[in-house]
């Protein structure tokens, strides 16, 4: 198979460390909240990289993602709640489905429960029509089951259909709330919506029971019965911070097995992860993480890939580009990182450029394209989650028309 590579320079920078207290709290911006000082100790190696990503062509216009007419971001949640979503393609009915805090997230941790979450189905990736909320089945487990006492809040929702069991899963991970959220702490959760993702009564399934439940930042994807988080990880190289696969068993609670390999999100790339013990000093380049929500999926010529976001150690947003990584053995080795944008301050939206780095990535491949999702903001300075589209197939390279975004 011919595959056109594309890569571009990294750039190091010499700044402090970050302090470890310096990470923030949840804000409009939707930051990440981890345990400070948090180091999980692996003796696994680094795998060999599986030489560079071949990237998607993504075309420079992007359309501003909208709900029932508004966008998402600033303009439908003056918040920021509405940056905190999921979107899938489900090739049966030919629709994209979108679940969102439609609403403003004002008493966190209370309003952001799965019950606060929206669904809606489009037929283009951009238009979005809501037909409701979600609502736990008479046969979910309790959440007091596991040690909460309040229903747990979901900073981040990742959507995917587990092949196994024939449903789609719907995966919220819990912030370090404390003991109110019981085993839901710094972990992930499961519900599942059913054979069809438009539906809205949902069966809790409860937290993760994993080896890495409480040590890790979110979900990426379930592949092949292969779940993909976050994980806060450190390798004796000072690599880590990066996504990592699981077994996954479907069940109540669903359950995990040990670490089968983590892909470094970090070399060659302008960041360092930033609990490694030369970030930021022999190692010059500027102290980070990878951002609580991305996506891992299979794209359409059968390789894995991983797209996401940086955050400076304190919480702000990295750079105007979206990573990827990418795995053509599934998943026993990932290439190294390549920015999906080769002139990023060329991105419009309706003409005019972004005016604010990238967070919050989803990407999704539908029959005959592949979007990629994210947040910035417009001209004005309002927070807006946007959406660029391939030229054609996600691994094609050759334009075949744009419809803009009306």
């Amino acid at each position: 198979m011919l595959r056109i590579l594309q890569g571009h320079g990294a750039v190091t920078v010499r700044v402090a460390a970050a302090s470890l207290s310096a990470f923030p709290g949840l804000n409009s911006d939707q930051g990440l909240r981890m345990k400070s000082g948090f180091v999980w100790g692996l003796a696994t190696a680094v795998l060999p990289l599986a030489g560079v990503a071949a990237v998607p062509a993504f075309r420079g216009d992007v359309c501003p993602v909208r709900l029932d007419g508004v966008r998402l971001g600033a303009d439908l949640t003056p918040g920021g709640s509405s940056l905190r979503n999921s979107i899938v393609y489900e090739p049966v009915t030919r629709l994209f489905h979108l679940w969102v805090l439609a609403n403003n997230d004002s008493n966190f941790p209370t309003t952001s429960a799965l019950a606060a979450f929206t669904h809606a189905t489009s037929t283009d990736g951009i238009h979005f029509r809501r037909d409701g909320e979600l609502r736990h089945s008479i046969a979910s487990v309790p959440y007091a089951s596991y040690g909460a006492t309040i229903d747990p809040p979901l900073d981040f929702v990742r959507v995917a259909f587990d092949q196994q069991s024939g449903t789609w899963k719907l995966f919220g991970w819990t912030e370090n709330v404390g003991a109110s959220t019981g085993q839901y702490n710094y972990n992930t959760s499961v519900n599942e919506l059913g054979s069809v993702a438009s539906n809205t009564v949902v069966l809790h399934q409860g937290p993760l029971n994993t080896p890495f439940a409480g040590n890790h930042v979110g979900a990426f994807g379930l592949v092949d019965g292969k779940v993909y988080l976050r994980v806060d990880s450190l390798y004796p190289d000072g690599s880590g911070g990066g996504g990592a696969s699981f077994a996954y068993s479907d069940g109540l609670p669903s359950s995990t097995g040990a670490l089968l390999n983590e892909a470094n999100l970090f070399t060659g790339t302008p960041y360092c992860w930033g609990l490694g013990p030369d970030c930021g000093g022999s190692d010059p380049r500027i102290p980070a993480y990878v951002h609580n929500v991305g996506r891992t999926l299979r794209q359409q010529d059968g390789s894995l890939a991983t797209y996401y976001a940086f955050r400076k150690w304190d919480g702000s947003r990295a750079d105007q580009q979206v990573w990827m990584v990418e795995s053509i053995d599934n998943g026993a080795s990932w290439s190294a990182p390549v920015g999906v944008f080769a002139n990023s301050s060329a991105i419009t939206l309706a003409g005019q450029p972004l005016s604010a780095n990238f967070s919050h990535v989803e990407t999704v491949i539908a029959t005959n394209v592949c979007r990629t999702y994210f947040s910035s903001k417009d001209a004005a300075g309002n927070f807006v989650m946007v959406s660029a589209t391939t030229y054609g197939a996600c691994d094609s390279l050759f334009a075949n028309g744009f419809e803009g975004c009306d």
